[in-house]
């Protein structure tokens, strides 16, 4: 009798702790720190961190949480003025995998592969084409051109251009969005200085036949049928898109339209870039099937998902936002 209902305690203990979500250390930039449940459908720890590499002065700022499945490890690095910005983000899948490790003394990494070109619009050296040599610091880095604009007025010191070393989702690539409002563009290459030349701009990448409904924001503001226009497709956006949602920023429901590269219709670039949760997204193929009149079936079936949490940071005048990872930096 005694062991029987020693079993069954342990049974009825063994079931509880299963019940349980994942457990991760959640760290503000400030670096207060506590441990965390996660949501049902976040089964990953993460741990965010952007250094400045300069002469003078190391500096690390770190963030730490929950993701969501979809996320993996990425990196990327380039130069501004006389920084190096170095952004990671590592998961795992354990309970308190993401835990500070004490003692840690932050380093510059001094292996060398890769040779890359960087700059970045925050000096305005993408624009003003004053490209600098950029060693990858990892075997698995390659060369990236990175393009994150919009034409709404936007905050001062985000990275429109940014070329350097890196290991993201959509590389090697080409991947990126556009409409009559924003164009997300990211393209990967892994031979020396294999991202030079002119910044890539919108109007330069050929037109592709393709004729997709544009429009960003919800049905009432941004997305209203007044609102909603034609954009002509170019380069690889060889798909409509239409993404539903709700934009973070306010709790409110947002609705994104335009052209899209394949990877696009996977929906976590989507999410990342437009600071979506709770997200569907649909991708057609042939003029105009993204219209807003269409009752267009969702490219994935079942609930809407939930979108990634984001981070951003403010280092001086680099302004370092979740827009430019997923699809484009450093995002979770």
């Amino acid at each position: 009798m005694g062991f029987s209902l020693l079993l069954q305690l342990l049974l009825v203990q063994t079931c509880i702790r299963a019940s349980w979500g994942l457990q991760c250390v959640l760290c503000d930039i400030t670096g207060s720190c506590q441990v965390k449940e996660c949501a049902p459908d976040q089964n990953l720890c993460r741990t965010t961190a952007i250094h400045t590499w300069q002469e003078s002065e190391d500096l690390e700022l770190v963030e730490r949480g929950c993701a969501h499945p979809e996320k993996t490890n990425r990196t990327m690095s380039y130069r501004t003025g006389v920084k190096i910005i170095t952004l990671t983000e590592a998961v795992c899948e354990s309970d308190l995998c993401n835990r500070p490790k004490p003692g840690r003394v932050v380093t510059f990494p001094r292996s060398r592969y890769l040779e890359c070109v960087s700059c970045a619009s925050s000096d305005l050296s993408c624009e003003r084409g004053l490209d600098r040599s950029l060693q990858c610091r990892s075997p698995g880095e390659e060369c990236l051109d990175m393009v994150t604009h919009h034409s709404l007025e936007g905050n001062p010191g985000d990275e429109r251009h940014s070329r350097g070393c890196g290991n993201l989702p959509g590389c090697p690539g080409p991947t990126g969005f556009h409409n009559n409002h924003t164009f997300h563009f990211l393209r990967c290459c892994n031979t020396t200085k294999c991202n030079t030349g002119p910044v890539l701009e919108l109007r330069n990448l050929p037109l592709n036949g393709l004729q997709c409904y544009s429009c960003e924001g919800n049905r009432t503001h941004g997305c209203s049928s007044e609102e909603t226009s034609l954009t002509d497709c170019r380069g690889p956006m060889s798909r409509c898109l239409e993404a539903t949602g709700t934009h973070e920023l306010g709790n409110q429901s947002y609705i994104v339209r335009g052209c899209a590269t394949p990877s696009w219709c996977q929906g976590l670039h989507v999410a990342e870039a437009f600071r979506l949760t709770h997200f569907d997204v649909s991708c057609c193929i042939g003029n105009r099937c993204n219209d807003p009149m269409l009752d267009i079936q969702p490219r994935r079936g079942g609930a809407p998902r939930p979108g990634p949490d984001h981070l951003s940071f403010t280092i001086g005048t680099l302004l370092v936002t979740a827009r430019l990872w997923g699809g484009t930096l450093l995002c979770t």
